[in-house]
Parts: C-alpha cells; structure tokens; sequence
C-alpha cells in the first residue's frame, strides 16, 4: 500500500529538544518513491523464539534480543542463535507484558560490555526495573547495577511500555504505559504513562523539565508508547498504542503534555502535542520503531520505520510502517507506506543490520494473540 500526502495527520508544539545525533538521513527528500517490499527478498534469521522484544546489533555483527519471558539471548556474526540464554530472569521477572522487553548497549559496550534491560519483578511488590547488565566475551551476561526501580500503581503489567533507549547524546530514554491506571498518565509525581530521561548511572537528568514532581519525567501523558526513535538531527519521535484505534507516531518534545486520557487522537488543544500520524478509523498498534539510514537500500535514508503488532483478524495491522516526513525534526507526512501486510502476522521490532539490510522480529507467542505455530516467532532479514 503507498500513499502520498500532501500534509500531516496532526500539529506540534515547542522546538526541538532532542539531541545532536549525527547520523545521516535526509529526512525522506527522494525523487523517486522508496522501495516497496516487492522489490526486497526476506530470510528468516531464527525461528521457534518465545515473544522477541527488542532487537540491537553490536559493533562486532552479533545481534542481541530479549525475549519477553525473562531471556536475554544472542546470535553470532555467523547467523547462529545461542542455545542458552547471556542472561535468564525467567525467575523473577512476571514475564508477557512486563517481562524482559526493552534493551540497548552502551555507546561503549565494545570496552565496558553493558547492556541495559527493562522488566518487571514477581516478588509480590509493583515495581519494575532498569538494571545494567555485563556480557563477556562467551555470552555470558550478569547483572552488575541496578540503574531504577520504580513503582507501578496498580500492580497490573499491562500496558507497561517498556522500550529502552540510549539516545545519540548518550542519555538513557525509557516509555512506561499507563498501566491501566488512565489517570496516572497525568499526574507529573506518578511513573505511569511517561517518557523518562536518565544518565547511563541511572540518575536523573539534568535538565529534565519537572525537578519538583518527579525529575525523571521528559514528557508526559502517554497511554502505551512501545516505540522510539531518533532522526538524522537528533529529534525524538514515538509509536504509542491508542484505545479502539487511535494509535499514533509522536514527536516528543521535554515537558509537554501528549493528552491521555484527557486528549484522545487529535484534539486542536495548545494544552497537548497532537501525534504527526494518527491512524483514527484502524487498528494499528504500532511497537519499536528506527529511522533509517543505511546505504543498501538508498532512498529508504532518513525514513522512519516501525513494527505493527494487532490482534487475530485486525488486518489493517500486522506490518512494518514506514513513513517520510518533509525534513529534518518535521512533522509533515509526504510519503507512507504498508510493508509485508499480513505475511507474518504481528511485528514487534525493527533494526538496521551492520549491512543496511532491515531486521524484525514477529510477537505471535506466547500470549496467542494471532493464530500462530511454535515456529512463528522469528527474526526476518529484509534486503535487496
């Protein structure tokens, strides 16, 4: 499916905060359309995982990913997916939604080894943690620092969140969901329903916009963001999954308010950011979420891509998004696209590969969301 647009599915607020990646990445300025997944081959990488979550490759080719039962694992530079797991919290982690979902390395995990992990306990309390993890040259990981551990006010892990990321300023970003607890999304002293900013030692940034109420929160009012990502210029965007449809890409600028559950979709409120793409009418429940910017596949630069989960039969969902935005930090849509709609059923993640070639993972266990075999959780190669 290709659309052109002539303009965006929602308005903005305030200037860019975000960092000063250098990455490239044009912003989507192409003269002819980016390629469609007709024109690229896909290889299954691995198969029979149990709900791979969060996909990021090493300096040196391995590809790290967590599984959200409570596994960290890894597959060699060769292709090869390692038996036993670098890191197994199965024990003590409450597995499904709050399990072992977000995870990055360290700008420096060719020297240091860290890893970082998101996920949260079955001891009893309602909290959830960032830990640093150490991985050492066999694959074997050990947790070395607890970074956070922060409450969650229900005690439900559902619509956790979860996705974690070091940003190119070298700042640790972390999206909690709401966790059915709606109206925690907008109060500023609550963990629910924001976007957190850290140092990498897991203390609060300096800079943050709510020293007084919580010095942790970047921004606020945030229903179940499972998705984010940097451009070229170094500006924060989100995926966040809307009630009934309603899902939506964000721009995230620090201290604004992105509505929910006051605001649903696009409001016309200077009180809220209204989301660049607002898909009103379908379900598509978008998850993680990457700007591109290889060479392989060349008029993809600077474009922004993201997983698409959906329940059994929602089938406008089930995909890899793409979309182009006018420029740089722009929130104009000119260009969007469906990828591979319906042919492996709920995507999780996405990640570009050493190569440029396009990596995702599927999500279709173990919580039996679409029909699915033990072999359909896979992470697929995409590539000319």
């Amino acid at each position: 499916m290709l659309i052109y647009l002539s303009g965006c599915a929602g308005t903005s607020a305030g200037p860019s905060s975000g960092g000063n990646g250098s990455n490239g990445g044009s912003g989507g300025n192409t003269s002819t359309p980016p390629a469609t997944d007709k024109d690229l081959k896909t290889d299954v990488v691995a198969s029979h995982l149990e709900g791979p979550w969060s996909l990021v490759f090493a300096p040196d080719g391995r590809l790290f990913f967590t599984e959200q039962q409570g596994r960290l694992r890894v597959m060699t530079s060769a292709g090869a997916v390692v038996s036993t797991p670098v890191l197994d919290l199965t024990g003590i982690t409450v597995g499904h939604e709050g399990g072992t979902t977000g995870m990055d390395l360290d700008p420096d995990f060719a020297g240091n080894g860290y890893v970082y992990i998101h996920f949260c306990l079955n001891d009893g309390g309602a909290h959830c943690r960032v830990d640093r993890v150490i991985v050492d040259s066999n694959n074997v990981g050990s947790i070395d620092k607890v970074l956070l551990d922060y409450p969650v006010s229900t005690g439900e892990f559902d619509h956790t969140g979860g996705r974690l990321k070091v940003s190119p300023d070298h700042f640790l970003y972390l999206s909690t969901g709401d966790h059915n607890d709606e109206q925690s999304a907008q109060d500023l002293s609550s963990w629910n329903g924001k976007i957190l900013r850290m140092n990498l030692d897991g203390t609060a940034a300096t800079g943050n916009p709510f020293p007084s109420q919580n010095p942790y929160v970047y921004s606020y009012g945030h229903r179940d963001p499972q998705g984010l990502a940097w451009d070229g210029s170094g500006q924060l965007y989100e995926t966040e999954h809307g009630p009934a449809a309603n899902d939506e890409v964000n721009i995230i600028y620090a201290g604004k308010n992105y509505g929910w559950p006051t605001c649903v979709g696009t409001c016309n409120n200077s009180a809220y950011v209204d989301p660049v793409k607002l898909f009103s009418s379908q379900t598509v429940p978008p998850s993680g979420a990457m700007f591109y910017h290889g060479t392989l596949i060349p008029d993809w630069d600077g474009t922004f891509l993201f997983a698409v989960l959906g329940l059994s039969g929602e089938n406008d969902a089930h995909q890899v998004h793409q979309l182009q935005f006018g420029k740089p930090g722009g929130t104009k849509v000119v260009f969007e696209q469906a990828l591979w709609q319906n042919q492996f059923a709920r995507i999780r993640d996405v990640t570009e590969g050493p190569d440029g070639s396009l990596y995702f993972s599927t999500a279709n266990l173990p919580n039996q969301r679409a029909q699915a075999a033990p072999s359909d959780d896979r992470i697929i190669r995409a590539h000319p």
